[in-house]
């Protein structure tokens, strides 16, 4: 099975886990895939690190670096800037890789075991439960990969970030509705973004709410 079959064998498993279909006469009117940041001059490896080094004190130094280097990866693959990923970090978790919400939520990316397992299948993680969830290097992999299958199914960053936020299900209700999300979570990391783009040394630009 190639790819691009896995990743359409994922958001199904996905949507029908989560009660949604693939919706493809709603999703088809929403257009081609917006920037996922507006792409500039990529942040350095340098200011990325620094980033998480003064936001992330309790990361090892090991971990940190696998950070960065799922961060690059991302941007290489999926085209999410380093500044959208960092800025997602902080409003979910406040760069926490210890962090558990009250929905069971773990780790930097705060991504769901649910949701986890069935990333972890496709990007070949060894699943190990919330062990899996809150190895840094693995709950950064897993998010990146969430949100880019969101990104993939909804075709719109904003309600990519919506759906990372509520759930691809609640989304959907949401645009069946005839309606789109306030914009308050995406707007959120749009801020956090270009106040860590600005403040951080980034060359890239980052896109403005």
């Amino acid at each position: 099975m190639n790819h691009r079959h896995c990743s359409r064998a994922l958001v199904a498993a996905l949507a029908a886990a989560l009660g949604i279909g693939t919706a493809c006469s709603t999703l088809q009117t929403l257009g081609s895939p917006v920037g996922h940041g507006r792409p500039g001059a990529p942040a350095s490896r340098a200011h990325v690190s620094q980033v998480l080094q003064e936001r992330a004190p309790r990361l090892e130094d090991q971990d940190r670096e696998r950070v960065v280097d799922a961060i690059f990866a991302a941007h290489a693959q999926h085209g999410f800037e380093p500044s959208l990923l960092l800025a997602l970090m902080d409003v979910e978790s406040g760069f926490n890789p210890a962090a558990r919400s009250h929905k069971g939520a773990l780790g930097l990316m705060q991504v769901l075991p649910f949701s986890g397992r069935l990333m972890a299948r496709e990007l070949g993680i060894e699943w190990q439960g919330a062990a899996t969830l809150l190895d840094p290097e693995h709950n950064v992999k897993i998010g990146i990969a969430y949100l880019a299958r969101m990104q993939e199914t909804f075709r719109d960053l904003e309600l990519s970030l919506a759906a990372y936020n509520v759930g691809p299900g609640r989304l959907q209700q949401i645009l069946d509705s005839g309606k789109r999300p306030a914009g308050i979570y995406s707007g959120k990391v749009f801020s956090r973004q270009a106040a860590l783009a600005s403040n951080a040394g980034f060359a890239e630009q980052a896109r403005t709410p």
